[in-house]
């Protein structure tokens, strides 16, 4: 699981992307991730909102969600549209 990599919920093909990792101020276990939705609203509105982000353990993502398209293949996809299409 790496920044940016692209996942899809296995039920309902919601697409989520990592936007970061965390832990809490004294600790340096029990690391979470943070995700963010991405939404698409029709051809020309693809986005996301902070007010959305969700955060798991990698376990726990892992569990709902598959990786569709891996951080370091987004430069083989021209825009956001395209990966829609891979659902």
């Amino acid at each position: 699981m790496q920044l940016f990599d692209v996942y899809k919920n296995k039920k309902t093909n919601d697409i989520i992307q990592i936007d970061s990792f965390a832990t809490h101020m004294d600790a340096y276990s029990n690391m979470i991730i943070v995700v963010k939705r991405i939404e698409k609203h029709n051809e020309f509105e693809i986005g996301s909102c902070p007010s959305f982000n969700m955060y798991g353990s990698k376990k726990e993502i892992e569990i709902e969600y598959e990786l569709l398209v891996a951080q370091e293949d987004l430069n083989k996809y021209k825009d956001w549209n395209e990966i829609f299409k891979l659902i």
